[in-house]
């Protein structure tokens, strides 16, 4: 595909071009930016900016270099973090002339998501609650992705569950993308079960506030566990992001496991109350021999 380059041409017959007009980059590699300029001048002077809500003057540091040769500037950034994306202007200052921009290049850093990660949501009443299935990826930019449930089984019809799809952003105002959860309602498991309608899967977005990276989760209500047949998988998958090639997936079976584990809880509880029991009535036996004395 050709790039198309802006040319900037000043009465002074100085003239800055810049390419590519947007470069995509992925985490980590190294990222080249290209400034032109025509002068018969020797007395000039080439600087880099980056905008923010005003232009920041890029110095010369161990991730960014600027290399000139032949009327080229090159703004050099190695390890290129996601932090480094934005709009770059070179400026070239001619003595008594005014300095002139270039058309500026888009810097984009790409990282791709996590592999997806599926938690099995125990509720507190594990024989009447409602069981859950959480899906959690992160770590990517920009912020395009589509989170997708689906599901298999060999053995048992399954057609009254509703699996859809998670998308950023969300493709409508009312799109399937829910809203932020209020402070500390993420670590919630009850309001995680209460929030998400049986009907489908909820998906929330959230930022860590230091790294600023982007987390999706989605949360996926099971039928009750009376009337879900053993043998049915569960995917998870993550695809639609510029730095993936292919979907990445992650895979739960519900089989006899949850009602085994059930099973097991309870009997270490029965375990553990009759232990109680006995050590109570050694140490009221105790008590009741030593007073008899």
């Amino acid at each position: 595909m050709a790039l198309s380059l802006a040319l900037t041409a000043t009465p002074e017959g100085l003239r800055v071009r810049q390419y590519p007009p947007s470069l995509s980059v992925m985490r980590g590699e190294t990222a080249t930016l290209s400034c032109h300029f025509e002068v018969e001048s020797l007395k000039y002077g080439v600087q880099w900016f980056k905008m923010k809500s005003e232009k920041q003057l890029i110095a010369k540091s161990a991730r960014q270099s600027v290399v000139e040769k032949n009327q080229t500037s090159s703004l050099v950034i190695t390890e290129v973090a996601p932090e480094d994306s934005g709009w770059y202007y070179c400026e070239v200052n001619v003595l008594q002339k005014e300095p002139e921009w270039g058309n500026g290049t888009e810097l984009v850093v790409l990282a791709p998501p996590s592999a997806p990660r599926i938690y099995l949501q125990i509720p507190p009443d594990p024989q009447t609650g409602r069981w859950a299935l959480l899906c959690l990826t992160g770590g990517f930019r920009p912020s395009e992705l589509t989170l997708t449930w689906t599901y298999q089984s060999t053995t048992v019809n399954i057609d009254h569950l509703s699996v859809t799809n998670c998308t950023l952003p969300a493709v409508s105002p009312d799109g399937n993308l829910s809203e932020h959860p209020a402070d500390g309602s993420l670590l919630s498991s009850d309001w995680l079960l209460d929030s998400a309608p049986p009907s489908r899967p909820r998906c929330f977005q959230v930022m860590d506030s230091r790294s600023q990276e982007v987390f999706l989760f989605s949360v996926f209500v099971l039928p009750m566990k009376q009337s879900l047949d053993t043998g049915i998988t569960f995917t998870c998958g993550v695809q639609d992001h510029p730095a993936m090639s292919t979907a990445l997936t992650a895979s739960f079976t519900w089989d006899a496991s949850p009602n085994e584990l059930i099973l097991q809880l309870n009997i270490l509880k029965m375990c553990f109350l009759s232990a109680m029991t006995v050590l109570l009535l050694v140490e009221a036996a105790k008590h009741f021999c030593l007073q008899g004395k």
